[in-house]
């Protein structure tokens, strides 16, 4: 909520879906299209390559480390007759893997490095670092990409109940690139349902051990809980709103001279149906099913929402 530095032109160019200022790694901004790979420095755009995708695939999110920035193929892109003929329609191949581009950071699409995985569709990346050999990538493999055979449980708007979290059944997963063998390795890392997570942006691009992630509503396309995944001792800690109430994406603010990952606080926007009003929550990132230490009255109720960020004061 204020004015930043940052180029409007370039960011309105370069990233379409997300705006996710990243605190870790200053010269990059999350920012790409479908085919290409882009930097900022200094607000200023300083890199673009474009990578050559095995098609007219259709990436959502994308992730990158100290040395690479990580793009996807996913299985799941858009029919290529019904495009012809004018409509916007999806087709999951699950006879397609799903591939990674792996390109060095300012590098060029000669050296991109591709990698093949379990077929599927990524709605949203949590975090990569490089580990060793390795470059390990987390995020939310969907075990129901095509959304089939969910049929529609809210009538009153159809469509909607596609993008709910538990339709596409999307959970925690990690991938794990090894740069010498060139194979890729992957596993679950949660059987619960979750998706849309953010980690402290001091740790974007480099290990993590906390993510914060959304909780949805079944047949609805909102949030009614956060979930604190500690990646490390595979433990999770959930908060869970009132019936009615709905919360957002919540950025993690570090604490000043904060000493931990997770020392510091969540914030998430509230939309409180029943009582008509909405507020922020601010939470404490070290223990957030403990509920919210400030509740900030906004002066209007706002619609539930998906992406935010947070980016310090300097």
């Amino acid at each position: 909520m204020g004015e930043h530095g940052h180029n409007h032109d370039v960011l309105k160019a370069l990233s379409p879906q997300h705006r996710a200022l990243r605190q870790a790694i200053p010269d990059v901004y999350k920012a790409f299209n479908e085919m290409s790979a882009a930097a900022l420095a200094d607000g200023e755009l300083s890199t673009y390559v474009e990578v050559p995708f095995p098609g007219p695939r259709q990436p959502h999110d994308m992730a990158f480390t100290e040395n690479w920035t990580i793009l996807n193929a996913p299985s799941l892109y858009w029919n290529v007759e019904a495009r012809a003929a004018g409509y916007f329609v999806n087709t999951f191949h699950e006879d397609e893997p799903l591939r990674f581009a792996l390109i060095p950071r300012h590098g060029s699409a000669a050296e991109v490095r591709w990698f093949e995985a379990d077929p599927t569709f990524i709605l949203h990346l949590t975090n990569a670092y490089e580990d060793g050999d390795e470059v390990v990538l987390d995020g939310f493999f969907e075990h129901n990409p095509g959304v089939w055979g969910g049929g529609s449980s809210n009538p009153k708007y159809p469509g909607f109940d596609a993008l709910a979290i538990e339709a596409m059944d999307a959970r925690a997963h990690r991938w794990r690139f090894n740069l010498r063998t060139g194979q890729t390795t992957e596993a679950p890392t949660s059987e619960r349902c979750s998706e849309f997570s953010m980690i402290n942006g001091q740790h974007a691009g480099r290990r993590h051990r906390y993510s914060y992630n959304a909780l949805g509503v079944p047949g609805m396309f909102a949030f009614n809980g956060l979930l604190k995944h500690d990646l490390d001792a595979g433990t999770e800690e959930v908060l869970e709103a009132p019936p009615g109430v709905f919360l957002s994406e919540a950025p993690m603010a570090p604490r000043d001279n904060s000493t931990a990952e997770d020392d510091g606080y969540l914030l998430t926007f509230v939309s409180d149906v029943p009582n008509d009003r909405s507020e922020c929550w601010v939470l404490d990132a070290s223990c957030p099913s403990d509920g919210p230490l400030a509740r900030i009255s906004l002066p209007e109720r706002i619609s539930s929402g998906t992406h935010s960020t947070w980016a310090p004061a300097t």
